[in-house]
């Protein structure tokens, strides 16, 4: 039997004890609901023009951000610096229609392409190849280039090779760009559309899509049978698909001379990017949830939207 004194100091250890426990989860509990839903913090990654041409300068309150229709907060911050640009190039039985295409647009990145960012260089025909991992030495890339011997494969996996690329720089940090020049069109893959589709939803990877072929889409053009048009107008709306998920954008030259211009156009309209940061509340379900941004500026007392590109949504 306890005595009086051992009974009191039974009682003082329970009372301090269930104290304790109620501190506890009054700390989780305040946790859980000042911090997101499930803990991600996001980045995404904003193109605003106007009549074409790309506008800066804007701020946090020319900005609204919408996930599954939901108004979400956010702040503007820096995109992060040094970028993650990777370079994927179609090097199959196609070559030989496009090797010019591929010349002119190596020789605009090594002229537009600025220092300071991480570059990669992977080319693909059945199989993918990194040719040269990331690196800050731009030449490396264009020496490699000029090693590659004649393309070794009469396929086109062009699904394969984007899925793998998205997978591989999805682990990067920062800011990850991948620009993928080719036809577009895919002979052999084991990956689908369907498989393309969900990973870039999932990779918070920007990605620019070139079409290569140009005198398919300019000189030859008129001469281009039914069925050659039906292949290229689905190759095309693949690398359109690519682009406008991602919140990138599609370059389809109908002149060689043009690729360096579209290289130019790229740089460009990476540094003239916003990054919006925000903590998402999509739950983890693996169904996709859409984002959407809108960009305007009010000027006596009228609002004026802007064309914004983004990504579409996220895959978790």
């Amino acid at each position: 039997m306890l005595s009086t004194q051992q009974s009191q100091d039974r009682i003082k250890v329970i009372v301090v004890t269930t104290a304790l426990a109620l501190a506890a989860a009054v700390f989780y509990w305040t946790a859980l609901d000042a911090a997101p839903a499930n803990g991600r913090q996001l980045s995404l990654y904003v193109t605003v023009e106007k009549d074409g041409d790309l506008v800066t300068g804007l701020r946090d309150a020319n900005f609204r951000l919408y996930e599954d229709e939901r108004s979400r907060s956010f702040h503007l911050d820096q995109p992060e610096s040094p970028a993650s640009i990777a370079l994927l190039l179609e090097y199959g039985p196609n070559y030989g229609l496009f090797h010019s295409d591929l010349d002119a647009l190596m020789q605009g990145f090594m002229d537009k392409a600025p220092d300071g960012n991480w570059y990669g260089l992977a080319t693909f025909s059945h199989d993918l190849a990194v040719d040269v991992d990331f690196t800050k030495e731009r030449a490396r890339l264009s020496q490699a280039y000029a090693q590659l011997g004649p393309p070794g494969w009469n396929e086109s996996d062009t699904f394969d090779a984007v899925y793998s690329m998205l997978d591989k720089m999805s682990r990067l940090p920062g800011r990850r760009v991948l620009i993928v020049a080719g036809s577009g069109i895919d002979t052999f893959s084991g990956h689908t559309l369907d498989d393309v589709e969900k990973k870039l939803e999932s990779a918070n990877v920007i990605v620019y899509t070139i079409g290569l072929g140009s005198m398919l889409r300019g000189e030859y053009e008129p001469y281009l049978g039914q069925d050659a048009r039906i292949t290229l107008l689905q190759a095309e709306a693949f690398l359109k698909m690519l682009a406008t998920d991602s919140g990138g954008e599609a370059w389809l030259p109908n002149l060689e001379g043009a690729y360096p211009d579209v290289i130019n156009g790229i740089m460009q309209d990476l540094a003239s990017q916003y990054r919006i940061v925000y903590d998402s509340q999509a739950p983890a379900d693996g169904k996709l949830h859409k984002v959407k941004v809108e960009a305007f500026q009010v000027v006596n007392d009228k609002r004026s939207d802007f064309k914004v590109r983004v990504r579409n949504g996220w895959r978790f």
